[in-house]
């Protein structure tokens, strides 16, 4: 059983590419606290002075919701119609309060869609994103629906483990589109702390 623990958290935002006509970003908005998970903002924005397509995954600007690595943090969309759409259900995924102390998702299971979706950006507009920062407590929910995993298992039982995990996305311009960028990949990087 988890115990209640509130980790300081950060996010920081890799270094972007001159080359491109963007402006990516992520910023924390809150930290864990007894009334909320951990919240983030990510925000991608068109710095050209023409209209661009992008291609995004189903959530945008981020889509890429799981850890790198062998972690099950996961960041799901705050708004319930990106979840409905993206992630496949009308379920509840972020709690109203912590799940034994624990800041995980409830038992629901992920399914994100890997489709591909192009966004026309005027220029200097900006998409953005709030995202919940949770565990996702893939052991119970594999003996709830004894289905295969649909994300990353940890080796540990802890809740939110101190530690450094890293999230990148791909954007993509339209194929027969005149651009002056190519694909580039963008990261970040969430530190949990004691």
């Amino acid at each position: 059983m988890p115990s209640e623990r509130y980790p300081n958290v950060d996010v920081t935002g890799g270094s972007q590419s001159r080359d491109v006509p963007f402006r990516v970003g992520v910023e924390k908005i809150c930290g864990f606290s007894p009334d909320s998970p951990a919240r983030i903002r990510g925000w991608f924005e068109n710095r050209s002075s023409a209209q661009q397509t992008v291609g995004f995954g189903p959530i945008q600007p981020f889509s890429n919701i799981w850890s790198e690595g062998k972690s099950t943090l996961v960041l799901i969309p705050i708004d319930r119609e990106i979840q409905r759409y993206a992630l496949g259900t009308d379920e509840q995924i972020i709690p109203d309060e912590p799940v034994e102390g624990c800041w995980e998702t409830n038992t629901v299971r992920l399914i994100r869609h890997d489709v591909l979706r192009w966004q026309s950006l005027d220029a200097g507009e900006c998409i953005q994103t709030e995202y919940a920062v949770l565990q996702y407590p893939e052991q119970e929910i594999l003996e709830g629906t004894t289905n295969k995993r649909a994300g990353p298992q940890s080796d540990s039982d802890d809740c939110l483990p101190a530690d450094e995990y890293r999230f990148e996305e791909s954007f993509q311009p339209k194929l027969g589109m005149e651009t002056t960028w190519n694909e580039f990949k963008w990261g970040f990087t969430i530190t949990i702390e004691e």
